[in-house]
């Protein structure tokens, strides 16, 4: 009887040792079983344990004691207070990287470090609860269509050009200059600011950036490029191991690091607050690399490269983001090339997302611009964007000259702005296949005005050609005439005035908003191409003559030859998109000069 108790006791000891041994060799498999505590469950006074990164890749414990749970903080969420004592926490207080680390009461999980006040001396923070991070990123259906910005008139929110405009303190409302001096102001509740860790770009291209990316809580840290892989990083993650979104990869780089809050099996929850909160994503997942602490009295920041991308996030909500060990996600390839004082290319990665690509390259090519030249005086910058669209034989081409006195950076965000708008598009769902932008920099100022126009005769006939005189008066250069053929067509009016205008190209969008400004409301993405890509460029001499015609344009399509009861009807229908048809012939002279000014004149049709 005592030899069957202990082969039952063998047993039982050889079975536990086979459990465990198997699940040091499967260690997600002892991660799947981790327990939790409820909201209901958590009270002041409670201590327990968080888990991060201070220092390469060693997962480190620091204290937490619990001060309270705020009921219903935000809508239908609440949120654990806590203080964090340990490590280097006495001195810097919460650390810019440390959202997602997982915190601990009775070695049972209660949510991630996500939250900070402004201006706090203690490392006093915010826990989002794990019961609501796993239950708004995990299971979620599928998002169908989702747009981050469906409008037509969505603009890529850019910083704006330094016009040298400045701004009397008297434009302040009363109210506002209290609201500054209140002692209370920027005391407040925020989501711990995330390090975007970037290599390649100057300082100077991090600040014309930062409005934009302190909008979304990231901060701009320069430092290196991918960390080494050796046998000491993690090729995995785990609970409290720092976590990378790489966002842009090569020659550039960046990435916004975070911790991991929980892992099962394939699946993994980090950052505990959004990242953008872009809903359903397709960003990279890296391993990461701390190589110090940064400490500082404003914001005290993990100082980190990503290692090994691994997976792929994809959901970005309130409660932190999603993401899937094993699955990747898709880049866009991307070159940059600037031609000016040297020639420099950059050949990179950028992340596939409607709101970042258009900003990455925006901040890659003003930081390849920056990298190479001046800051201050004249130039004449060509821009030319072209990327592949995926089912599209033809190409979206932005092309445009532009003069700048200093750099304003307005020549790369005007050319940001048209590719932000085609990718955001409200019609369709579009693939980026590659991007390729070309800067070329002429370290003088080539510019000219537009003095004169001339016709050669007082009065045309029908099916004539009209012969005009453009002088162009190049800045410091002689007079440069240009002569201009124009067909007249054969079913003008006789009696009629023929208004002819010889004009820039900021003139010549002006009057298309004005004579023709349905032609500027594509009703789907083949006009938005074609109208993007015929984009008025600032060289070319623009001659408009305007022409009055039989007939109505109708959501841009002209309906030339109405019969009489359908142009009364429609005339007088009252909806919109319908206008009066003006014929025009507009010739495009390209010229080395990048234009300004307008001259017309008045020519008799006999």
């Amino acid at each position: 009887m005592k030899s069957l108790s202990l082969n039952r006791y063998f047993l039982f000891v050889f079975f536990a040792a086979s459990a465990f041994f198997a699940s040091l060799s499967n260690p997600q498999s002892l991660l799947a079983q981790e327990s939790f505590m409820g909201i209901d469950e958590i009270k002041p006074g409670m201590k327990g344990f968080g888990k991060t990164v201070f220092s390469g890749d060693s997962i480190e414990n620091f204290s937490v004691e619990v001060l309270g749970v705020l009921k219903n903080w935000e809508t239908k969420a609440d949120l654990i207070l806590i203080k964090m004592t340990g490590g280097p926490l006495e001195e810097t207080g919460i650390i810019a990287g440390m959202s997602g680390s997982p915190v601990y009461i009775d070695n049972r999980l209660i949510g991630a470090v996500a939250y900070g006040w402004s201006f706090s001396k203690e490392a006093i923070a915010g826990v989002s609860p794990i019961n609501e991070m796993k239950s708004t990123l995990f299971d979620l259906p599928e998002e169908n269509g989702s747009k981050l910005f469906p409008s037509p008139e969505w603009e890529l929110p850019l910083p704006p050009a330094n016009t040298g405009e400045i701004i009397p303190q008297t434009s302040l409302p009363k109210i506002q200059d209290e609201a500054i001096n209140h002692p209370g102001h920027g005391i407040k509740i925020a989501p711990i600011i995330s390090p975007l860790i970037v290599s390649g770009f100057s300082g100077r291209a991090l600040e014309e950036m930062n409005p934009f990316f302190s909008a979304y809580n990231l901060y701009p840290l320069q430092g290196g490029s991918y960390a080494a892989t050796s046998a000491t990083y993690p090729t995995r993650l785990v609970p409290g191991a720092s976590v990378a979104a790489v966002l842009i990869k090569g020659d550039l780089n960046a990435a916004v690091v975070g911790t991991v809050t929980y892992v099962d099996g394939d699946q993994v929850l980090a950052f505990g607050h959004p990242f953008l909160h872009a809903g359903t994503t397709n960003i990279p997942m890296a391993t990461a690399h701390v190589f110090a602490i940064l400490s500082s009295h404003s914001n005290s920041v993990k100082m980190a490269s990503p290692v090994e991308i691994i997976g792929q996030i994809n959901q970005d909500r309130r409660s932190g983001v999603a993401g899937t060990i094993g699955t990747f996600s898709r880049m866009i390839p991307c070159r940059i090339a600037v031609d000016g004082t040297q020639n420099i290319e950059y050949s990179f990665e950028i992340v596939d997302n409607k709101l970042l690509t258009p900003v990455l390259v925006l901040m890659a090519a003003q930081g390849a611009v920056a990298a190479t030249e001046k800051k201050l005086g004249e130039r004449c910058v060509d821009i030319q964007l072209f990327a592949k669209i995926d089912g599209y034989e033809k190409p979206l081409i932005l092309k445009n000259s532009y003069y700048e006195f200093n750099q304003t950076w307005f020549s790369i965000d005007e050319i940001a702005q048209c590719f932000a708008m085609v990718i955001n598009n409200q019609f369709q769902e579009i693939t980026v296949q590659e991007i390729d932008l070309k800067i070329n920099i002429l370290n003088l100022r080539q510019t000219a005005s537009i003095e004169a126009i001339q016709a050669r005769n007082n009065y045309v006939r029908p099916g004539d050609e009209l012969s005009l005189d453009v002088l162009l008066k190049p800045y410091t250069g002689n007079d440069i005439y240009k002569t201009i053929q124009i067909k007249i067509p054969e079913d003008v009016l006789p009696g009629d005035l023929l208004e002819i205008t010889a004009c820039d190209a900021k003139f010549s969008k002006s009057l298309d908003m004005g004579r023709a400004a349905g032609r500027h409301l594509p009703v789907n993405f083949e006009q938005l191409l074609d109208d993007v890509c015929d984009m008025e460029r600032n060289n070319n001499l623009i001659v408009r003559v305007l022409l009055s015609k039989n007939g109505l344009t109708y959501k841009g399509e002209g309906l030339p030859s109405l019969p009489q009861s359908i142009f009364s009807i429609m005339n007088n229908v009252g909806q919109s998109g319908i206008g009066p048809l003006m014929g025009e012939i507009i010739t495009k002279v390209p010229t080395k000069y990048v234009l300004n000014g307008k001259q017309s004149i008045h020519v008799l049709v006999k």
